[in-house]
């Protein structure tokens, strides 16, 4: 993966070396340009093309929300991060679809894990984060303004519910508005879709009982249950005999 491309924008010094000194450490980011403004930020925005921007909101000339709204309207696919000494811009700054919000004096731990969230939605969109995932057994997971990755030994089943997915783990149920049939593509061999609302993990499987016009999946060590249609209980059988 290239580096990613990071645009700062701070009218304080001191806070503008601070978040500089705590970048140096990631070679994964490569720092394209500084700027006190948000007329600097525009412009620089514009000539660079960078990829993220870190940018505080209270600045001269044009604050940071009215900058960041500015450049997403010819650089759409723009990833930003507020830094700011104030959270009453939290919930318009969410509006808009920012990677996180911090508030000063910034915690090194609270940015890195910021800087994480940009980079995977990055990867993500640039169809490199998917390709990794695939090799070492992850399932990316897009939901809102971030991705998650979650080994798929993990996964006892994927459930369909409305408009959203669910995937159930030991320790968590995770929620994504992304189509059954797109989680099911980013799968290995270990995984069925048993139903046109149930993609099971063949490997966690204990028991198989008919109900009714259906059949109910059991897993090993674990309370919950996924559907599984008539149609497919044959080639069930077959794939559980590999």
């Amino acid at each position: 993966m290239r580096p990613i491309k990071w645009i700062l924008a701070e009218d304080h010094p001191d806070s503008m070396e601070i978040i500089k000194y705590f970048l140096d450490e990631r070679p994964d980011f490569e720092l394209v340009g500084c700027c006190t403004n948000g007329e600097e930020l525009v412009e620089m925005v514009i000539t660079v093309k960078p990829d993220l921007v870190l940018t505080d909101i209270n600045m001269p000339r044009k604050n940071g929300l009215q900058a960041v709204k500015e450049c997403l309207s010819f650089h759409p696919s723009l990833k930003f991060i507020f830094l700011t000494g104030y959270d009453e811009f939290a919930i318009e700054a969410f509006a808009i679809t920012t990677v996180d919000y911090l508030v000063k004096p910034i915690d090194r731990n609270r940015l890195m894990a910021a800087l994480e969230k940009a980079k995977s939605l990055l990867q993500f969109e640039w169809g490199e984060g998917e390709a990794e995932a695939q090799k070492m057994k992850m399932l990316p997971l897009k939901e809102q303004n971030c991705t998650q990755y979650i080994p798929l030994s993990n996964i006892y089943f994927i459930e369909k519910v409305g408009k959203k997915c669910l995937v159930y783990t030991k320790t968590q149920i995770f929620e994504t508005s992304e189509a059954i049939s797109k989680i099911m593509s980013r799968l290995d061999d270990s995984f069925f879709q048993a139903h046109r609302s149930n993609i099971i993990n063949l490997a966690k499987i204990s028991q198989i009982t008919p109900q009714n016009e259906t059949y109910i999946v059991y897993f090993k060590d674990y309370d919950k249950t996924a559907s599984l249609s008539k149609l497919k209980i044959n080639e069930v059988r077959e794939r559980m005999l590999l």
